[in-house]
């Protein structure tokens, strides 16, 4: 486990076994495919990501991903100190398959609501990939961070107002589960 800049990182979070449950679990189950205009979008309104998104209610999911919830609020309580919802059954859980074949990528942008009544505060992401190059995670606070811990297995939690992007994939297919932990509007 380690706490840097605005991140926190749980390495072997999920073993090869478990990841490759999980995706397949979401892959054969999902509810629904992510909307080009649910992402965020450049000065040319084109979408910043160009990756394949598979949707499934947190409901459906919970189970097989064991501890994740408590983990995600005992983090945060220890390390960023924000008031959060616990997951709704009905929340949406994400799995961003990017592919090396579409050199798939995500641009800079940040996690963000659109509601009136809550806002994102951190961004969970959990790599279940196998093998891959590229689809390195950078995160921008005053300066470009490689996240270079952000390896197949780990757990990471950040700030989700935080500018971050993913590098086209080189090689290989990356996977991750994105879940966004939402709390009563900052204020």
């Amino acid at each position: 486990m380690s706490w840097q800049y605005d991140y926190w990182y749980v390495e072997n979070y999920y073993s090869a076994k478990e990841r490759k449950k999980i995706s397949e679990y979401i892959e054969n189950n999902h509810t629904d495919i992510e909307k080009p205009d649910a992402v965020a979008m450049d000065k040319n309104n084109e979408s910043k990501k160009k990756a394949n998104t598979l949707l499934i209610d947190w409901g459906k999911v919970k189970n097989i991903l064991g501890d994740l919830e408590s983990s995600v609020h005992s983090y945060n309580q220890h390390n960023f100190g924000y008031l959060l919802s616990p997951f709704n059954d009905l929340s949406k859980c994400l799995l961003n398959v990017y592919d090396s074949k579409k050199k798939s990528e995500y641009g800079w942008h940040y996690d963000a609501s659109r509601s009136d009544i809550y806002d994102v505060k951190l961004t969970v992401l959990v790599n279940l990939s196998d093998k891959y190059t590229g689809g390195k995670f950078c995160m921008f606070n005053g300066e470009e961070h490689v996240i270079e811990a952000f390896k197949p297995g780990t757990l990471l939690l950040f700030r989700s107002y935080i500018n971050h992007k993913v590098t086209p994939v080189l090689s290989g297919v990356r996977k991750t589960l994105t879940l966004l932990a939402t709390g009563p509007k900052l204020r």
